[in-house]
């Protein structure tokens, strides 16, 4: 299966997990809810029932019991005038019961020789209301029977009052509302299905653009722009995605800058090299002067190849993860001392004034200490490169308690605002002609950093630069890593 056929299946799959999930939990949700709906219906239609049965048999057992049982008993004739007396046109029967459960009389008329043997019965007879659901056994109906005892004038229990009603319209109601229900929550539940689908497309669309503009920014494609549709998680993916292409695209056109530069930079002290190795090889050897002057041209070419090439070196090493800092305890003033004294000499053959002041004469710090010279040769040389005849350039070191500081600042030509956030990027090299490889001070940055130190630079074109570097005085680092660090 291809990129495209994996993401579409896996688009796919998470829609398809989506909805149904979603689906699965309203489901769950509708149907407690209908299981709760229908039981509370059943529960009030049928408590509605109990309780009128219920007021009706104790009103008449209450009318038994207080004035007919006063006079000489007769259970049979007393609870037939009861029956007489209060039966209506109703939907319940009324039965009377003995204690052994035969029905002696009831309001229908009909002959009932079955016995009595249901739960509401049994209750009656230990005094109490009951109550029965169940099926008629004649008719197979299903009915709802409430029973109460009735009481002789000495308390004792002589027989069961009971009323029976049918129930299968009250059970015919609450099928039509569970009916209703079910098509209520069935309405629901497609409107949450076609809800469901519509908001995953929201979520699916962006996620296939995003995934379809990755593929084209892995294939090269650097312009590729996603189309912000929501401003959420999604929404912010996709600024960060554009944004990441932005960068990469910056660096591309950075990189293709460099290799250009480095390809015409390297071309020209080649050019001289061997022009003159040609010139000094087929030319008079007694003409020392000419021989002097190839030479020395040929040593200042190769000088220039050679900082090229440990440039490039370093930049490897940094972007591999493979640079290592001896760390030591040193004196960077003495450091500063001896990349004052290399450079004096380049000032002022240029008729630079070169300025330098410190705090004391000895500043121990625990650092690399080629590593920081190589950062001092680098700020030096951009000043000097960059600073006009008889401009100024100062250093100056000091220190405190917890860091040194050492400050770089010329009368040059400066760094214009567009260029200062920037010039410590790899790779750029702002808009002066003056401009090297475009490593020098991404290297120097990487270092200062690695040191636990900071590389500040404030600039203002026309009037001037000053590199200010903070460094701790001591790093922090594990026993095993005191004298070599790899970065």
């Amino acid at each position: 299966m291809d990129i495209d056929g994996k993401r579409m299946s896996v688009l796919k799959g998470i829609k398809r997990r989506w909805v149904v999930n979603y689906i699965l939990i309203i489901l769950l949700v509708m149907v407690v809810l209908e299981g709760l709906f229908m039981f509370f219906v059943r529960k009030y239609y049928y408590d509605s029932i109990k309780q009128s049965l219920t007021n009706r048999a104790i009103v008449v057992a209450g009318f038994y019991n207080k004035y007919i049982n006063v006079s000489m008993f007769d259970f049979k004739k007393d609870i037939e005038k009861i029956i007489e007396e209060y039966t209506f046109n109703d939907y319940a029967e009324i039965q009377a019961v003995d204690l052994d459960g035969n029905i002696i009389q009831n309001s229908s008329g009909f002959e009932r020789k079955e016995k009595v043997v249901t739960s509401d019965f049994y209750r009656a007879l230990r005094g109490f209301t009951g109550c029965w659901i169940g099926r008629d056994v004649n008719t197979d109906e299903k009915i709802m029977a409430v029973s109460t005892p009735l009481l002789d004038s000495e308390g004792k229990i002589v027989g069961v009052l009971r009323y029976v009603t049918s129930i299968e319209k009250a059970d015919s109601i609450i099928k039509k509302w569970f009916l209703m229900s079910l098509a209520v929550m069935m309405i629901v539940l497609i409107l949450m299905l076609i809800l469901s689908i519509i908001f995953t497309r929201t979520i699916i669309n962006p996620i296939k653009e995003i995934t379809k503009a990755s593929k084209d920014i892995a294939k090269g494609n650097l312009s590729i722009k996603i189309d912000k549709l929501y401003n959420d998680e999604i929404g912010e993916l996709a600024d960060t995605i554009n944004f990441m292409a932005s960068e990469l695209s910056k660096v591309q056109r950075m990189k293709n800058e460099f290799i250009s530069s480095i390809s015409h930079e390297l071309r020209t002290p080649l050019t001289s090299i061997k022009g003159w190795s040609e010139t000094i090889l087929t030319g008079d050897l007694d003409n020392k002067e000419e021989t002097k002057l190839g030479l020395e041209i040929i040593i200042k070419e190769t000088e220039r190849l050679t900082k090229m090439v440990e440039e490039l070196l370093d930049f490897s090493r940094f972007e591999s993860g493979r640079i290592y800092l001896n760390y030591d305890v040193i004196d960077i003033k003495k450091e500063l001392d001896e990349v004052i004294l290399i450079f004096e000499g380049k000032a002022k053959k240029k008729e630079i004034e070169l300025n330098y002041s410190y705090s004391s004469e000895s500043i121990l710090i625990n650092g690399d200490k080629n590593r920081l010279r190589q950062v001092f040769i680098n700020i030096l040389d951009n000043a000097i490169k960059f600073t006009d005849r008889g401009k100024k350039i100062f250093v100056n070191i000091y220190e405190d308690e917890n860091n040194v500081y050492i400050d770089f600042r010329d009368e040059g030509i400066g760094i214009s605002e567009k260029d200062i956030n920037k010039v410590k990027e790899k790779f750029y090299k702002g808009s002066s002609k003056k401009s090297g490889s475009g490593l020098g001070l991404a290297i120097s940055n990487e270092i200062i950093k690695l040191h636990g130190g900071a590389l500040n630079i404030e600039s203002q074109e026309g009037v001037g630069t000053l590199v200010k570097l903070i460094l701790p005085k001591d790093i922090c680092l594990d026993d095993s890593m005191k004298k070599s660090n790899k970065i």
